[in-house]
């Protein structure tokens, strides 16, 4: 009976517990949220020294390209297009920091990979401005780096976005001068980015007998951790940066752990419901004499299962209501370590509560119901 009732309040504590992790943060956990959400990988081929030799350039086909977005880790993809014309940029003194010019490069993807919204970034033929996003850790190597050792001030994110640049653009006579400004900073693609309609407006206008070839592409993954696509892009000899992939990984390993709790959760939680049921049905054996001699003296079968039932029910309620308290500390604990990450708009505690009372009832009723068919089954 000790066991039964330890075992009573490990078996509620971990039933409450998991709905209220289920019903509280599982909306956190949906395929739409920032946890979730998809992984973006850029793949580019290894070079080779044959290629760095002959001038070979270690682009992708469209047959390798189909049998990528066949792969079923694969979502979405996406080819990199680069600048095959000049470009130069040119910035006045401001703020404190020097003018200079330098050579640079731009690059395109679609649309759907840019990971920040912003109005600014459009353009349309005839725009004299041109939008470019570029990654936040250029920021820190100008401010730590570069300003750092040439006694230039460090730039605010904002700051950098009010600079105004000059760029020009192409040669000879079809060189042209256009202004440009960033309008926002990407963690996720590690390249100077301008919008995907002025590259292919640029390429007819700055390059028109080159031809634009993919050298590097993105692909949107699912991030379930159900496939490990590493091996597969290893085989393909697809240089990667591994860190990219680490999500992905961790997400398996969280996805494996959440299994198994869930799975010995339900062992102890249908050990305890089995046990309560043997335990009974071994008392009920142990006393069937002493039941058949009180039904023959005229008690009745529910008088006979009446002490069974009230000493059940009292060990089941004082379990549940023993398990509650340790549910409370330990989702309080959680929402220490969590919840500054993973917010909880409304908690569903109560309604939890209330449905395991039911499920409490249910518990009762179910035994009460084994208990008199043993007991009939005694006496008759």
């Amino acid at each position: 009976m000790i066991t039964f009732f330890i075992f009573s309040i490990i078996g509620f504590y971990i039933l409450i517990l998991a709905n209220i992790l289920y019903f509280d943060y599982a909306k956190n956990f949906t395929k739409d949220s920032e946890i979730w959400k998809s992984n973006y990988i850029v793949l580019n081929k290894k070079i080779s020294t044959l290629q760095t030799i002959t001038g070979g350039k270690p682009t992708f086909d469209a047959q390798e390209i189909e049998e990528l977005k066949n792969q079923s880790f694969v979502t979405n993809i996406g080819s990199f297009q680069s600048s095959l014309f000049p470009v130069k940029l040119q910035i006045g003194g401001i703020a404190g920091i020097r003018g200079f010019s330098t050579d640079l490069f731009f690059e395109s993807v679609p649309q759907e990979f840019i990971d920040v919204e912003n109005d600014d970034w459009n353009w349309k033929p005839g725009d004299r401005i041109i939008p470019i996003i570029i990654p936040k850790s250029y920021i820190n190597l100008y401010n730590f780096g570069f300003a750092s050792s040439q006694g230039l001030p460090q730039v605010s994110e904002n700051l950098f976005t009010q600079i105004p640049f000059q760029l020009v653009l192409g040669k000879g006579e079809h060189q042209q001068i256009y202004q440009a400004r960033i309008v926002d900073f990407t963690t996720k693609i590690n390249t100077i980015l301008v919008p995907e309609n002025f590259m292919q407006w640029a390429y007819q206008t700055f390059a028109p007998q080159q031809k634009s070839e993919a050298s590097r592409i993105i692909i949107e993954t699912t991030n379930d951790g159900s496939i490990n696509y590493t091996n597969y892009l290893e085989q393909q000899n697809y240089d990667l940066n591994k860190d990219e992939l680490k999500n992905n990984e961790l997400t398996g390993y969280l996805k494996l752990t959440f299994s198994l709790v869930v799975f010995i959760g339900g062992i102890i939680v249908l050990s305890t419901i089995w046990l309560m049921i043997i335990n009974f049905q071994l008392l009920i054996e142990k006393n069937k004499h002493k039941i058949k001699d009180l039904h023959l003296i005229g008690f009745s079968s529910s008088q006979l299962v009446k002490p069974y039932f009230i000493l059940m029910a009292v060990f089941i309620i004082i379990g549940f209501l023993i398990s509650v308290p340790l549910v409370w500390q330990t989702n309080q604990y959680i929402l220490e370590k969590i919840g500054g990450f993973v917010p909880i708009e409304e908690s569903n505690v109560g309604l939890i509560l209330m449905g395991s009372g039911f499920v409490l009832l249910f518990i009762i009723g179910c035994n009460m119901m084994i208990l008199q068919r043993t007991i009939q089954r005694i006496i008759k």
